[in-house]
């Protein structure tokens, strides 16, 4: 069988989606959008149009997010493609009819029957409701936090997932943050910090924001805001400290009580089998490499050690860092496993950093020994190697895929020879 032909975005063609390289395309997506906003959100014809979000399922869907602007007037509008022109029309007529029955604004919800994807302008969305209660704070909530919440401004958005917006005074001041999310997330957010900060002393050098609480109506939760500044945007001489200073935050958080909590399993044997599989389909052209990878990755996990409460998703923008410590925030996806699958993913960001966040090798190689250095008797190098070469198959390649990262769609086989190399040779080359 003849292997897939890869298209603009580097990946196999979509028989399911045949339109997909053209909603990635903002050159496309600009004048089409321009074309349906014309009516009820008219931009000038100097706008422009800037993808700041997707999110693809290989054979299935296609979400993306736009910025349209033009200097003035800045609209942010989700998009979703369907695999016919049916459906695609069948989603606009829901889409208004629960905009309407919400008290929205159906004209928000737009079609392209061409592209056979739906849009809608921001605070619509597919499945989020009571957007508009963040950005325009209700009057019973404006007291919630003490000093009073007169302005927001959005800091994160997951179309039909969640959003998030900084709370803010008359000044501009931060007086907390607020989040939207779908069904019952919100209460389960608010429930996972209450119980990941039982019995957290201030001077653990850890700091966990407080949540002040979940409000059903909005499917609202509501938190404190915690000190420090995102560790993504240090200079690259401080990265060394802050490592060393997240060591012993997340050695304290890992001490913390794991009963309520479910299981972590981005990086388990299923995980990374189901991983392959979806390099496999994106990248067939590198389909020796990734089974070799998994094989090798499936062929030498060792018994998992003692559970620990780990955060989850221990990225740069959740590490708060401050002159006593480190602030982690967002512990949305809080669960019990071994301590080494959460060092062994931030590991994978020193010793293989992204193109888009480089760092020298001399400085990577410092940083992770600040961060092991400062942990309380680390996991054996065996099982963090494992689990930070699991990170570049299961965080790295496959979310360069389902994000439509272009530079890491064409970079996927570094990746996978680094993994590779790890767990043969058992050290680490940053």
């Amino acid at each position: 069988m003849s292997t897939p032909v890869r298209e603009a975005t580097g990946l196999a063609g979509d028989p399911a989606l045949p339109r997909r390289d053209d909603l990635l395309d903002e050159t496309v997506v600009g004048p089409r959008l321009g074309e349906l906003l014309a009516g009820t959100h008219p931009v000038s014809g100097t706008a422009t149009c800037t993808r700041v979000r997707a999110k693809y399922r290989v054979g299935e869907s296609l979400r993306a997010t736009f910025r349209v602007g033009d200097g003035t007037v800045e609209r942010l509008v989700s998009a979703r493609m369907f695999g016919s022109e049916e459906a695609a029309r069948g989603q606009l007529v829901r889409a208004r009819n629960a905009a309407a029955a919400a008290g929205g604004s159906p004209e928000c919800v737009l079609l392209d029957e061409t592209l056979r994807t739906v849009f809608w302008v921001f605070p619509q969305d597919r499945k989020l409701t009571g957007l508009r209660h963040l950005t325009e704070p209700p009057a019973a909530l404006r007291h919630v936090f003490g000093t009073p919440w007169r302005q927001s401004e959005l800091m994160a958005y997951t179309p039909e997932k969640a959003a998030t917006v900084r709370c803010a005074d008359g000044s501009g001041a931060t007086v907390g943050f607020a989040k939207v999310q779908v069904g019952e997330e919100g209460r389960r957010s608010v429930a996972t910090l209450r119980s990941a900060r039982r019995g957290l002393g201030e001077a653990d050098g850890l700091h966990l924001p407080d949540a002040v609480g979940y409000v059903p109506m909005h499917h609202m939760a509501l938190f404190t805001a915690a000190p420090g500044r995102p560790l993504s945007g240090l200079p690259r001489a401080q990265v060394p400290a802050a490592m060393s200073a997240l060591g012993a935050a997340v050695s304290r958080l890992h001490q913390q009580p794991t009963n309520g909590f479910g299981p972590f399993t981005r990086l388990d044997p299923l995980s990374v089998s189901g991983a392959g599989a979806l390099v496999d389909a994106a990248r067939p052209d590198l389909a020796a490499l990734t089974q070799s990878l998994v094989n090798m990755l499936l062929a030498t996990r060792r018994a998992p050690g003692p559970t620990a409460l780990l955060h989850g998703d221990l990225h740069p923008k959740n590490v708060l860092v401050h002159a006593n410590g480190v602030s982690l925030v967002d512990l949305d996806q809080a669960g019990t496993g071994p301590a080494a699958a959460e060092l062994g993913g931030v590991l994978a960001r020193l010793w293989c950093p992204r193109p888009s966040d480089p760092i020298d090798p001399d400085t990577a190689a410092i940083a992770a020994d600040a961060l092991l250095g400062a942990y309380d008797r680390p996991p054996a190098m065996e099982d963090l190697i494992w689990f930070a070469a699991a990170a570049l198959l299961v965080e790295r390649a496959v979310r360069a895929i389902s994000r439509v990262d272009l530079d890491g769609i064409a970079a996927p086989e570094q990746v996978l020879v680094t993994a590779s190399a790890w767990l043969r040779d058992q050290e680490v080359r940053p």
